[in-house]
């Protein structure tokens, strides 16, 4: 079962103020924890554009401000910044500083953008057993996203045993906690029966989940052709049901109302 191994380099790369604080200046005193997620959320507006125009330069001086208590989604953003050089000079070295500081602060994405950083070999030399790794720790902590991700590993056989069964546990586990990649993916699988007996009315159930979730575009005109597909499969069956000799009795039966 080797799916699109194009996917899996494509998706292995992802309020009030506090005090009307300038965030160009320092804060006086030690803030709160509270306070801390309040930095990161505006820091978040204007790296979003979220009711602000977009100023990635402002993100991260909120950002900062926050990483600098501890926050680690803070640091896992600013890495994020130095990565695709908005508001920053490109520095992957620098972004995967970053990652790994956010990482060791129990940030799951940055562990995720971590095991990135080494499957494409931005700012470490390239490893995908190194990937593979990092995601199999992240997905035993129960990570929606590592567990996806280290299923298309396993699927296509990058830097570890290829293993179609373990792909599928792995899309599996991530798809229950409604991860909507995983779920397009597992889709996928039952439409067009890889690996496994074919389940249409599954795989519609599940690319409809996905669709109705949100998912990235690479992935949403998949799920429409799956969906598609196993829509005109399953109208076929429910056709041929209905013209079976057994069921023209039952289903005059059923029409019949009853007062």
């Amino acid at each position: 079962m080797k799916l699109h191994k194009v996917a899996v380099i494509g998706v292995l790369l992802i309020c009030g103020s506090v005090a009307h604080a300038d965030p160009r200046s320092e804060p006086s005193r030690a803030v709160t924890v509270e306070q801390a997620a309040l930095m990161y959320r505006r820091g978040v507006m204007y790296d979003e554009g979220l009711g602000v125009q977009t100023d990635s330069a402002a993100a991260y001086r909120w950002y900062s401000l926050a990483a600098a208590q501890g926050h680690a989604e803070s640091m896992n953003r600013i890495g994020i910044l130095y990565a695709t050089g908005r508001g920053l000079p490109q520095d992957y070295v620098a972004a995967l500083g970053w990652f790994r500081l956010a990482a060791a602060n129990g940030s799951m994405q940055a562990l995720n953008n971590v095991a990135n950083a080494y499957f494409h070999g931005l700012g470490v030399p390239q490893s995908y057993a190194m990937a593979a790794t990092l995601l199999k720790g992240a997905a035993q902590r129960g990570d929606a996203a590592a567990q996806y991700r280290l299923g298309l590993l396993h699927d296509s056989g990058l830097g570890v045993a290829r293993d179609s069964q373990l792909a599928r546990e792995l899309f599996e586990r991530s798809a229950t906690q409604g991860y909507a990649p995983a779920m397009v993916t597992l889709g996928r699988i039952y439409v067009e029966a890889i690996g496994v007996r074919r389940d249409s009315a599954r795989g519609q159930a599940l690319l409809r989940a996905a669709l109705d979730h949100g998912i990235p575009s690479e992935l949403r005109e998949l799920a429409l052709f799956e969906l598609g597909v196993a829509s005109a499969r399953l109208d076929e069956e429910r056709a041929g049901a209905a013209e079976h000799p057994l069921c023209a009795s039952a289903c005059l039966t059923a029409s019949i109302s009853v007062p």
